[in-house]
């Protein structure tokens, strides 16, 4: 076991006495004369298996101290060392947490004896833990089919080497070795890879570790820094308390670093640091931190370009693509389009009460024709947006799929509207056509919502009640009819051609 004793006490005298005793019987020692220096050695790195520290301290004390333990490292066994007939703050000390106290002047065989008994003990619980998370992830890796994976299993071609690698990932993560191995996840935009790097952290033996993300080309090199770093006090302008960054949060999980082609070149060498060391200091700092956390990593840019362009360093691209999984766009997976629409239309209908009654033919050709540029995050919005304004269990059409590049003809078959001239709009009119047709479908579905109560559907669509009269009538819509519908639970004919009309 590599866990330490880590003694605190504002006497010179009594922590070399301590140290010295426990470093000739075999355990490694580190020392800090107040709990500030204490808590810097905690965060520094590496297993306090024993807290051995006294209670009265300047600055914080020894329950300060002990509280704080317990928070950050809660299996760390604590010693408390109390003065002469202090029995109560003993008492204090056993029932906030500590296995043993110890009187001063201190006898150093029952202080050795006390801190092997309670290392043991730590030793014990840590393979115990070891065991049962070890049989858990085991099970979980074996059985459990992750949330994120719906969309994943595809009997596309081209998601073939996807599962492979993943496959590799899972028996990978099986083992027993102390590190699991940096991923590069590629692919464009809206493709799913934050959905993969998920299931790899999940299926990972850091599976019930945290899971922590953080967007790349959302901060500018220095903001970026503080985040993944964190600051100490006073670092700059600005920061006036200490602030642990994702690097620290993330601690025996998994940080996902998106679109990280974005991050500029100064701060890859900082990263680099980390994935080969092991090691980090925040922002200001002079300590260093261990990193205990697995880094995955994805980006819709071509870092062997970025590589020879040198916008991107060469050897950092080595290092976090030890594994890769490149992920298909969606255009390339046409005979899972369908498939997919209808697992993200199942949930998003029943989400919000409704039924989903499927796709017809021509919509389902319609997709599976269509070029995706947003990939699965377009399919996505554009299922909800199904989802949102459908009234009923109906099948879902081509003209109520809505694809910007689709159209139906005259004879009910789908047309491209890049392959048919005369069918094209201008950008004006296409945006007003389908402005139109989405205010109409949800001022139905709010309605339909509240059982045509004017006042309710206005307040859920965040508008004045005269502005929502005024949409109402332009779209020729009455309130009236779905209040009608409350009571009968059905629309009749009629009212479905006021309602059209």
């Amino acid at each position: 076991m590599n866990a330490r004793v880590l003694i605190v006490d504002d006497e010179d005298t009594l922590r070399s006495l301590y140290s010295e005793r426990l470093a000739r019987e075999g355990f490694t020692v580190t020392t800090a004369g107040n709990a500030d220096h204490a808590e810097k050695l905690f965060q520094s790195g590496g297993e306090v298996g024993v807290l051995v520290t006294d209670l009265k301290m300047p600055g914080k004390d020894g329950f300060q101290l002990m509280a704080w333990v317990k928070q950050y490292s809660p299996h760390t066994k604590v010693i408390v060392v109390t003065g002469h007939g202090e029995k109560d703050a003993a008492v204090s000390a056993l029932r906030g947490g500590a296995c043993e106290y110890l009187e001063k002047p201190i006898d150093m065989n029952q202080f050795s004896h006390a801190v092997t008994r309670a290392m043991k003990e730590y030793g014990t619980e840590a393979n115990n833990r070891e065991l049962r998370d070890c049989l858990e992830a085991r099970v979980q890796r074996a059985e459990a089919t992750p949330s994120e994976s719906y969309w994943f299993k595809s009997p596309s071609s081209s998601m073939q080497p996807v599962h492979e690698m993943m496959d590799v990932l899972r028996r990978e993560s099986m083992r027993m070795e102390a590190e699991e191995p940096t991923v590069l996840v590629l692919g464009e935009s809206g493709t799913g890879k934050e959905g993969i790097a998920r299931m790899v952290h999940s299926t990972s033996r850091r599976g019930k570790g945290p899971w922590v993300a953080v967007n790349c080309a959302n901060f500018q090199e220095n903001l970026l820094d503080s985040e993944l770093f964190g600051h100490e006090k006073g670092a700059f302008t600005g920061a006036s308390m200490l602030k642990r960054g994702l690097f620290e949060m993330a601690r025996g999980g998994t940080l996902f670093l998106d679109e990280l082609g974005e991050m500029e070149v100064k701060l890859q060498a900082k990263l680099l640091r980390v994935l080969q060391e092991k090691v980090f200091r925040r922002v200001g700092g002079t300590t260093d931190i261990v990193a205990d956390v697995r880094v995955i990593a994805a980006t819709n840019r071509n870092l062997q370009e970025r590589v020879k362009a040198g916008e991107f360093r060469e050897d950092l691209y080595f290092r976090i693509n030890r594994l890769q999984v490149t992920v298909p766009a969606l255009r390339e997976r046409s005979d899972d389009v369908v498939t997919m629409a209808k697992e993200f239309a199942d949930r998003a209908f029943r989400s919000r009460g409704k039924t989903f009654g499927g796709f017809s033919p021509d919509a389902a050709e319609a997709m599976r024709s269509y070029r995706w540029p947003g990939n699965v995050r377009e399919l996505v919005n554009i299922v909800e947006r199904l989802a949102l304004v459908s009234m009923g269990a109906e099948a879902i059409t081509v003209r109520g799929l809505g694809l910007p590049q689709v159209k139906e003809s005259a004879g009910g078959a789908t047309v491209s509207g890049t392959d048919e001239a005369a069918a094209f709009q201008s950008f004006t009119e296409m945006k007003k056509r389908w402005s139109d047709a989405f205010e109409r479908e949800y001022l139905m579905t709010v309605l339909g919502r509240h059982s045509g109560n004017v006042s309710a559907a206005a307040r859920e669509a965040n508008l004045d009640r005269s502005n929502f009269l005024r949409l109402l009538r332009r779209h020729a819509l009455k309130a009236e009819i779905y209040r009608r519908q409350s009571t009968t639970d059905s629309i009749t004919e009629t009212d479905r051609f006021k309602i059209a009309s």
